[in-house]
């Protein structure tokens, strides 16, 4: 079989994109993105929970035995993908990484909160990053210290996704042991979580503060530090496949100009500048959409390739959404560069979202060691 119909969504995933495309482009225009945007949380809950009712997506890859719809990284990318173009700015990502996490962990705990996550009830996050933006659980910026009533969490957490509106968080600290897997609720006293200044308009991310925190240990060595390279390699697949969705959205609307804006009495898609630039535009979104199929298919069949194929999707998506934000911009002239025109919320995203995959420079470092090189 060739590797073009390996890629081929099925016709379920066919079906889930056109539903979810079509309602978000209803419920989530422009105006509509922007409002969400001004408000305290940053989105519109009540949006949130029908995604979560009427679609499901909040139980998408959560086992059915917790509640969930048991759909595999496959389908998951297909979803990442429609709310990438829509630019959503719910939690919905840090939540499914949370569950992800939950399900390698103690059985208690998934138990409890898998449903609960599954049905959109509770907000989950997960907080790995350090000052520096860099996924690193193994840092002593979080240490974890056994306490009379249970364990107690000191120190911070920078780039979490969510973390003002998260009811859990899942954080790795350091024990006397060593690395090992904690949840937190957010309602604890000792735990905070601040805003954190960022270029992306639709998606917030915080410094979580943890001063004597009670957690409960959820796993430690090598089955937390297995979770946590499963919850790196799903992330970056995620924001693989967002960035071919905003990739895609850039593309349609650039295309639509063109066709539309007429200048010296034809419409400037002629001009042979502008052709080029759509044409690399569609190029970019092939070749990243291609990277994070493959990827996340890889990680559904659960290939020793998916590790690789997660941090060349990403390094290839940060490079390419930015370039194409750009072109984007470019293209649609003075009204591109205007508060009112939506380019802007893109060229945020993918600059932000490169930052927090890592960059480009962690992206090759990792696929050299994974190489051997």
């Amino acid at each position: 079989m060739a590797e073009s119909d390996t890629l081929a969504l099925s016709e379920d995933q066919h079906a889930l994109q056109d539903t979810l495309r079509g309602f978000l482009a209803d419920q989530l225009p422009s105006a509509a993105l922007r409002a969400a945007l001004e408000t305290e949380v940053g989105y519109t809950p009540e949006l949130h929970a029908r995604l979560a009712g009427e679609l499901g997506l909040t139980g998408l890859t959560i086992p059915e035995e917790f509640g969930g719809l048991g759909m595999s990284l496959a389908e998951a990318s297909v979803v990442h993908t429609e709310l990438g173009r829509a630019l959503y700015p719910g939690p919905f990502l840090c939540s499914a990484l949370a569950a992800g996490v939950l399900l390698a962990g103690d059985r208690a705990a998934a138990e409890y909160w898998l449903p609960l996550l599954a049905d959109g009830s509770v907000t989950g996050t997960l907080a790995v990053a350090d000052e520096a933006g860099h996924w690193s659980p193994g840092s002593d910026s979080v240490r974890a210290e056994r306490a009379p009533g249970g364990w107690r969490l000191y120190g911070h957490r920078w780039y979490v996704i969510a973390g003002h509106v998260a009811d859990i968080v899942v954080v790795p600290a350091m024990t006397e042991s060593g690395l090992a897997l904690f949840l937190v609720e957010s309602r604890s006293l000792g735990y905070t979580a601040s805003g954190q200044l960022g270029l992306d308009l639709t998606r917030r991310v915080c410094v979580t503060a943890f001063d004597e925190a009670p957690a409960m240990l959820l796993g430690q060595g090598k089955d937390a530090a297995a979770a946590l390279d499963r919850a790196e390699r799903d992330f970056l697949l995620a924001t693989a496949a967002e960035a071919a969705g905003g990739i895609g959205w850039c593309l349609d609307a650039t295309i639509a100009y063109a066709k539309d804006r007429v200048q010296f009495g034809q419409p400037i898609g002629s001009f042979q500048a502008v052709a080029h630039a759509c044409v690399d535009m569609l190029g970019e979104f092939q070749a990243v959409s291609a990277a994070a199929r493959y990827g996340a298919i890889a990680a559904a069949a659960g290939s020793e390739e998916a590790p690789m194929a997660a941090h060349v999707a990403a390094l290839r998506a940060g490079e390419a959404y930015r370039a194409v934000t750009e072109s984007a911009i470019h293209v649609f002239g003075g009204v591109g560069f205007t508060w009112e025109h939506d380019a802007h919320l893109y060229y945020r995203r993918a600059w932000s979202a490169e930052r927090l995959a890592g960059g480009p420079q962690a992206h090759r470092a990792a696929i050299s060691d994974l190489a051997g090189l």
